[in-house]
């Protein structure tokens, strides 16, 4: 067994790949230096990253209590940290990614008269899908933190029907709830984009809602509209400027369910947003059940707006809790027969 290995990384969003690389690590070394990437460091890498602070405190978490005291922290500035100089450490621990890091760090150090390092590479912990648990997976919100897949290909294969206690789960809305006077939404909705982070993806659904955001220039990177308002026929439909949008497409969705095609339609358009193409999904039926579908598939940090008749508008961010409450719901519904 090493006497002390160094351990480097961004650690966000800590998952079981986090923890089963910390124990194989410890399996080596008697005692493990993990070296947590600054906050400078990691926001360049996605400014979605959590603080040093709270990456630190969610891998205390998952570290076995007995094996706590074999573990020190400290903050990584750069790519080599203290590896290129540390006289006490014996081993640095790496995966296949970062082998040529670690082997570069011992070059420096044979140049500065120092002792190599033995490089331990530890394989990827992998998911139920048999790819690899990474933080990156999880703030694209296809994985959670145990590698289970937001959106299954069975999704697309069946139509779901909405159940009397699903129906009863959605009466209270999901989000925060921005008032203002029906007789103008601009009110509910200049409270919301107020509320919202300059680089989350906006996905509008709702006819009212979704004109009400381009009669304020905010043209959403989503928009789901159905030319109905509170399921009733809404003229102001045709007021909806259908070439702000780079993609339009249509989708049909019948009341009360979520279609196959309506979870194709809304992956293209979350494809999309990696090419900063906005997309509006016209849906033929009805819109209403569509945030479930737009959860489980947008990335981290995402926000859906959608009207509150009569009170103003809500909004939701997409986090892990509100995809595995949408996972939840999502189970609950019957898959309609062939």
């Amino acid at each position: 067994m090493f006497q002390r290995g160094l351990l480097g990384g961004t650690f966000d969003r800590v998952h079981e790949g986090h923890a089963w690389l910390i124990n194989q690590a410890l399996g080596y070394c008697a005692h493990l230096e993990i070296w947590i990437t600054s906050d400078d460091v990691a926001k360049k890498k996605d400014e979605r990253c959590w603080d040093w602070s709270r990456r630190r405190s969610e891998i205390e978490m998952i570290i076995e209590p007995d094996f706590r005291s074999r573990v020190s922290f400290d903050i990584l500035h750069d790519s080599f940290g203290p590896a290129i100089e540390h006289s006490n450490a014996d081993a640095i621990i790496c995966t296949k990614e970062t082998l040529s890091g670690c082997e570069e760090i011992n070059r420096i150090r044979i140049e500065h008269q120092m002792k190599s390092l033995e490089i331990i590479v530890i394989e990827h912990a992998r998911g139920p899908d048999g790819q690899v648990i990474s933080s990156s997976r999880i703030r694209n919100g296809v994985i959670d933190q145990s590698g289970e897949l937001f959106v299954h290909e069975s999704d697309f294969k069946g139509a779901r029907v909405l159940s009397p206690e699903v129906e009863l789960m959605l009466k209270t809305p999901f989000g925060t709830l921005h008032k203002g006077p029906e007789s103008d939404h601009a009110v509910a909705l200049t409270k919301a984009l107020e509320s919202i982070q300059s680089d989350s993806n906006i996905v509008a659904v709702g006819d009212v809602t979704v004109l009400g955001l381009l009669k304020l220039s905010c043209i959403p990177d989503i928009a789901l509209i159905d030319g109905m308002t509170k399921r009733n026929n809404w003229p102001n439909t045709k007021l909806i400027d259908h070439s702000k949008f780079d993609i339009v497409s249509t989708a049909q969705n019948p009341a009360g369910k979520l279609t196959p095609q309506l979870f194709e339609t809304c992956k293209s358009a979350v494809n999309s947003l990696d090419h900063g193409l906005k997309s509006l999904i016209v849906v033929e039926g009805e819109e209403d059940l569509s945030p479930i579908v737009l959860h489980l598939m947008l990335p981290i940090d995402s926000v859906i707006i959608y009207g509150q008749p009569g009170r103003g508008v809500v909004t939701r961010v997409t986090d892990l809790e509100t995809k595995k409450n949408c996972r939840a719901i999502l189970e609950l519904m019957a898959l309609e027969s062939p």
